[in-house]
């Protein structure tokens, strides 16, 4: 929606609706003196302050001040220790931290269309899907089964179908796209279960926590969090602190946790190190203990969900690619 460029001002970022000679091509991250401390650029002569606010930003291993490149960054794996090139202009710096406060004072207006445009998109969503069962009965007592019908055009058309309710109150099947270019009131059969934010302690998830508690009673959803045995003490920690502040907001949101039986150790002992070419760690300790979680009670019947989860398109290609909506058959 908006574009990024550096505010020099405050030594942030600035977000406007138009692209101009200054927008950048991705979207920089905040950097803090522990990752400083890491590269040691304490020891090349630079003075900072350990402070809560960022005192760079990164776009891939180049770090700007103030808008300015600073110094590029190469090796930084685990194989090779990072070897900093501090730009001739950038040696011993004395840095100041981002006026978080005024960068978000300056960028207040786009922030609000930001929030307000997925604060409805959540709200709108969950009251879709909540009142399911008023449309089923409204579309049931036109003695027509049309949930059935809808699964069987989509399944021969490869089309997302809608029911749709006509000018003479009754009631009718068209492509999804058709209703919503004409402006069709289209009816929701598909019970949901549950209604989950998905937590993983990123700043993606927590935003996406923010919202939902902002847009739907707290009562009506739940919060999963998936332990996979791979989460550091640090990470554990947030969650912990994350539960205990909402919590307190509000008693009745709940909190579950998401984890296997099992150590992840024993499945390398069992199945192999992870790897690219190897890929069982995320169905095994994440996928699989989601499901089990998700089983309706009494019951082997997994539930019907839907899940609000936080994802940005410049993580990688495939991720670019993802719609809004996106359905899965569990």
């Amino acid at each position: 929606m908006f574009k990024i460029t550096w505010d020099k001002e405050t030594g942030g970022v600035k977000l406007n609706s138009r692209v101009n000679a200054d927008t950048l091509g991705i979207s920089p991250r905040p950097v803090f003196f522990e990752e400083l401390d890491l590269l040691k650029l304490n020891e090349l002569g630079w003075k900072y302050p350990k402070c809560k606010e960022p005192l760079l930003w990164a776009c891939n291993k180049q770090y700007f001040y103030q808008g300015k490149l600073v110094f590029e960054v190469k090796g930084a794996n685990i194989y090779d220790t990072a070897t900093v090139f501090l730009q001739p202009e950038a040696e011993d710096l004395h840095l100041k931290p981002v006026d978080v406060e005024a960068m978000l004072e300056n960028c207040k207006d786009e922030m609000f269309l930001i929030e307000s445009e997925a604060i409805e998109f959540i709200r709108g969503e969950y009251i879709k899907y909540s009142t399911a069962r008023e449309s089923v009965k409204q579309v049931k007592a036109n003695q027509l089964d049309y949930e059935a019908l809808v699964a069987k055009i989509e399944k021969q058309t490869k089309r997302k179908m809608a029911i749709v309710k006509q000018d003479c109150d009754s009631f009718d099947i068209m492509p999804l796209d058709n209703a919503k270019q004409e402006g069709k009131k289209t009816y929701q059969t598909t019970r949901i279960d549950k209604f989950l934010a998905s937590f993983s302690g990123g700043k993606d998830s927590q935003v996406v926590l923010d919202l939902c508690v902002r847009a739907i009673p707290p009562s009506a959803f739940e919060v999963i969090y998936s332990d996979t045995g791979y989460e550091l003490p640090t990470s554990l920690t947030l969650y912990e602190e994350v539960k205990n502040f909402y919590k307190k907001k509000f008693p009745e949101l709940k909190f579950s946790t998401a984890r296997n039986h099992e150590t992840v150790l024993n499945y390398w002992d069992k199945i192999g190190t992870p790897s690219d070419t190897h890929r069982w760690c995320c169905s095994v300790m994440k996928t699989a203990p989601l499901y089990r979680m998700l089983k309706i009670d009494g019951t082997n019947k997994q539930a019907r969900v839907i899940t609000f989860d936080g994802v940005r398109a410049e993580e990688s290609n495939r991720r670019s690619e993802y719609r809004k909506i996106k359905y899965a058959n569990i």
